[in-house]
């Protein structure tokens, strides 16, 4: 895969070269619990291929980096605009640290002549959505960012993992195992046959397949590897489901998931993912997300309860049954530079339909 324009900027002062402060930025993203991978140089290869550039800016003081972020910004129907996915990331979230982080951001937007920039803070942010706003941030909701998730602690292995599992999902694990479900590890060259799967799974949702096409799966793998992983569920010798794992720092991301519906009573896709949860425990993870929840049904969970009918009869619920737990994640504010367009801009992001068409523009 052919290298993406991607710019490492630096605070005055600093004398490292570019390439010894993008290794100290992704060294620091592994470190620091607030460190993901869309953050990651890595990730702005991956990205580079639907059309985004990527800047990363670093706030270094001698022999260490402080924080910092990556932008991507790409060209659309609206004009220039860019999305910070996890971002900023600083080592200590101080209110002294966090005032001057989300200013650089907005500078940084200006410099590059955005019209629009969405913003969400990492996951484990305590960054605030009255922060953002104090520095022309708009308070309101970007659809298509993803604000609440599931997650699982792995570590302790299959033990711990069989522990935190429904009698259900238990259950069906074990008649997977009876009624000849195989569990096994692919490779790159299998990708083409995870995509269709995913494109199954996408149709049946009502969901735009993201990625769209078998070479973004490709490029995310180059980009990643030895860090991204696939597994599949076979059944007498027929692939059924498939799973793609994500490792960064002690997180493992089943990022993309598939099933072609074929063999639903052998619960071939409780086994899978069971399985590539004992994987990421023994991969060195201590947690696995389960990527995206719908954010109302993640309010409404109380632990210890029982689910309503309502998440029980969800997607979600399936999560759940294998000892995930619902987490709300930092929702995402958009930031306009033109003080004359703010109040158009949250205009139309009130509204449904356009806010649509604006968020396919900004963070596909």
């Amino acid at each position: 895969m052919s290298g993406p324009e991607i710019q490492v900027a630096r605070s005055p002062g600093c004398g490292d070269a570019v390439g010894q402060v993008a290794s100290a930025w992704e060294e620091f993203l592994e470190q620091n619990p607030r460190g993901q991978f869309q953050q990651s140089l890595r990730w702005g290869k991956v990205k580079a291929l639907d059309g985004w550039l990527a800047e990363v800016q670093v706030w270094p003081r001698p022999e260490e980096i402080e924080g910092g972020f990556m932008m991507l910004y790409k060209h659309s129907r609206f004009g220039r605009v860019g999305f910070v996915n996890k971002g900023p990331v600083l080592g200590e979230e101080t209110q002294t640290a966090v005032a001057p982080a989300i200013e650089s951001v907005c500078r940084k937007a200006r410099a590059l002549r955005l019209c629009a920039l969405v913003v969400q803070p990492p996951d484990q942010s305590r960054i605030r959505t009255e922060d953002m706003v104090r520095h022309g941030f708009l308070a309101v909701r970007v659809p298509g960012v993803v604000d609440a998730t599931a997650m699982c602690r792995v570590e302790g292995g299959r033990p711990a993992i069989e522990a935190q599992m429904s009698r259900s999902a238990t259950k069906h694990c074990r008649q997977a195992v009876r009624r000849g479900v195989e569990i096994f590890e692919g490779g790159r060259h299998d990708l083409p046959v995870f995509f269709d799967l995913m494109l199954g799974s996408c149709r049946r949702q009502g969901a735009r397949p993201n990625p769209g096409r078998v070479e973004g799966l490709e490029g995310l793998w180059d980009a990643f590897a030895p860090d991204v992983r696939l597994f599949f569920a076979r059944v007498h010798g027929q692939v059924v489901a498939g799973l793609l794992l994500i490792r960064f720092g002690k997180r493992c991301t089943f990022w993309k998931k598939g099933w072609n519906e074929r063999a639903p009573e052998t619960h071939a896709n409780a086994l899978l993912n069971f399985q590539a949860m004992v994987e990421a425990a023994e991969w060195g993870c201590d947690v696995v997300d389960f990527v995206a929840m719908d954010r109302r049904l993640a309010e409404h969970w109380q632990p210890g309860q029982t689910m309503d009918d309502e998440l029980g009869q969800s997607r979600h619920a399936f999560n759940l049954r294998l000892g995930a737990r619902p987490v709300l994640l930092p929702r995402a504010q958009v930031y306009v530079p033109s003080r004359v367009l703010r109040p158009l801009v949250g205009f139309l992001l009130s509204r449904p339909a356009l806010a649509r068409r604006i968020e396919g523009a900004i963070v596909r």
